[in-house]
């Protein structure tokens, strides 16, 4: 099935939810780039904040019959939902203790989309539990990464949801540290490269952040050769031209034209 054909499917489930739901518009391409293939499958997806059990309706007529949909949310009042064959965990999102819990009687998961609280802590706990949890390939998804901005989720300062993803990112630029001796900075937090050991690519969209997981491929990259190096390698130029670049910067809140300087050959 083409992704068009993903979309329109997803649209058509959404309109038909008997109970009311409400997303941004953009998101659900890529619900359906993410999750497409978990159509027909025996899956586990899991979302945190039901509030009014529209989108739980959408996501089983979509996913289909073979999905278990699993709702989270801190409101007691969601446990209605259960009676319409959903699985209800009642819980407080921010506490790791939660989820340890949690985890351990719902087992293996495919998803976890997040559109609960929005504050970064609870993101943040959220995805670190949801990583440490991961037992086979899944995905996890933080909805609405805007709320990083707002003052009402996130106090003032660096510390937000986003500003975690955006480092999470140098960690798996670090796993190639080992291909260019003495030129990668010391690595002195080990305990979060274990962590994110399982963690395959981060894509960033519009309003969301998807965690790609996989803990059977956890491996060392390694530079390969397709043919013997040998005495013919190519001179390497890339020192040879200009020096330094002005740029402009891609500041929100700021207009500002930085010069860029080049390293240099020792």
């Amino acid at each position: 099935m083409s992704q068009d054909d993903l979309l329109n499917d997803l649209l058509s489930c959404y309109a038909e939810s008997p109970e009311p739901s409400f997303k941004v518009s953009n998101y659900f391409k890529i619900y359906a780039e993410l999750f497409g293939h978990l159509r027909g499958a025996h899956c586990t997806f899991i979302e945190v904040g039901i509030l009014n059990g529209g989108s739980l309706f959408m996501w089983r007529k979509w996913l289909g019959d073979s999905a278990r949909i699993i709702g989270i949310d801190l409101n007691p009042e969601a446990e209605k939902w259960a009676k319409y064959g959903f699985e209800i965990y009642i819980g407080d999102q921010g506490s790791p203790q939660f989820w340890r819990d949690t985890f351990r009687k719902i087992g293996e998961f495919d998803v976890i989309l997040d559109d609960g609280g929005h504050q970064s802590f609870q993101q943040i706990v959220t995805l670190v539990e949801g990583i440490k949890a991961a037992k086979k390939k899944c995905t996890i998804v933080i909805e609405d990464t805007c709320t990083s901005f707002f003052q009402e989720f996130s106090s003032p300062g660096e510390n937000t949801f986003l500003e975690y993803a955006k480092d999470s990112t140098d960690i798996l630029a670090s796993r190639s540290n080992n291909f260019f001796a003495k030129q990668f900075p010391e690595i002195k937090n080990l305990n979060i490269v274990n962590l994110f050991s399982s963690v395959h690519s981060i894509n960033f969209y519009s309003g969301i952040v998807a965690y790609r997981l996989d803990p059977s491929d956890v491996v060392t990259p390694e530079l390969v050769w397709n043919k013997p190096p040998g005495s013919l390698i190519a001179s390497d130029f890339r020192y040879d031209g200009v020096s330094s670049a002005h740029i402009d910067w891609p500041d929100l809140f700021s207009e500002k034209t930085v010069l860029i300087k080049g390293g240099s050959h020792s």
